[in-house]
């Protein structure tokens, strides 16, 4: 560890850098805490600017939160949380300003938090003169979520956000991880105008599970995984059911039924809360039919009184990255 370390230094010349982190959604219907996709289109921004002195400083926070939305206490919000540990682990000095550009709401299902710990770990790395690979970084973003879910690690948002495409965890602490293929799936994903926090839904299942309700679970997840690998459309949809976790949380999603039920008129191949939800998420076979399905989701979200912002997108999605990187 003291020889990585010595080999391990600030570039003298890197002065800003900004970095993108997707949305995700966790869970996969059948893969609690194991399963999640990157999301295109929607993510979160970080950029870091170079201090004279060794202080981390949350200057702003923009997009569609504030300073009254999140924490700007270092030590507090993930973002900083994430470079000041990483800083620290590496005994590196480094001040920075920080801007964190938010695109996903608080509480809305699609990873929020596992973004910006993306994006964070991604923008500080890229001030090293030689960074870092993403495998030695995702367990600081796995840190980072687990600061918002009560100390729990899970990666299934963090590490589709990092990497991108559709991926099965095999542990988040040491994070592995299976890259899945995505039988050229696509998504359809609403988020109505409700907040959930995480550490809220995973009361609703901090219960006893009879080993039963496990077995059967475990069944369905071993089926949809195989389907995935053998391109059978049809087993997939048969046995990609929720029967462990979405019967004890759908009751926090207005209109849940009835979304779901649109969403299988028109074609889903599967249904499922994404995260902890609000949002809710259905697969299509292209994203012409996502679209519809998700233009759909949105109608009856209003039908119960809820507006709701919709995306699609397809399983490949990028993971995050360096958007900017300016030196002196």
């Amino acid at each position: 560890m003291d020889e990585i370390l010595r080999q391990i230094a600030i570039s003298p010349s890197v002065t800003k850098v900004s970095s993108f982190a997707p949305a995700t959604s966790a869970n996969f219907a059948v893969g609690f805490d194991l399963m999640g996709f990157a999301i295109s289109g929607v993510g979160d921004k970080v950029h870091l600017s170079k201090r004279d002195d060794n202080q981390l400083v949350i200057q702003d926070i923009i997009g569609v939160l504030g300073k009254n939305d999140l924490s700007v206490d270092i030590d507090k919000n993930v973002c900083s949380a994430v470079i000041k540990k990483f800083l620290i682990d590496y005994k590196l000095k480094l001040g920075l300003d920080i801007v964190i550009e938010k695109g996903i709401p608080l509480g809305s299902g699609i990873g929020g938090s596992a973004a910006s710990s993306v994006a964070a770990i991604l923008a500080v790395n890229a001030f090293l003169t030689q960074p870092l690979p993403k495998k030695q970084l995702i367990e600081y973003a796995i840190y980072g979520e687990s600061l918002i879910s009560g100390g729990v690690y899970h990666g299934d948002n963090a590490v589709p956000s990092m990497f991108g495409g559709l991926v099965l965890l095999q542990s988040s602490k040491p994070c592995e991880f299976i890259e899945l293929p995505s039988l050229n799936l696509c998504a359809a994903i609403a988020v109505p105008n409700l907040k959930i926090e995480t550490k809220e839904a995973r009361k609703l299942i901090d219960v006893p599970f009879s080993i039963k309700e496990v077995v059967a679970q475990t069944a369905k997840t071993a089926a949809v995984v195989s389907a995935l690998y053998e391109n059978d459309l049809d087993r997939f949809k048969k046995y990609f059911i929720d029967v462990l976790i979405e019967p004890k949380r759908k009751m926090m999603i207005t209109g849940f039924d009835k979304v779901k039920q649109s969403a299988y008129r028109l074609g889903a191949l599967g249904f499922g809360i994404s995260g902890s939800g609000p949002a809710v998420f259905a697969l299509g076979d292209s994203l012409f039919r996502a679209q519809i399905i998700a233009d759909e989701l949105v109608r009856v979200f209003a039908q119960e009184g809820l507006s709701a912002q919709s995306y699609v997108s397809d399983l490949k999605a990028k993971g995050g990255e360096v958007i900017l990187k300016e030196k002196v």
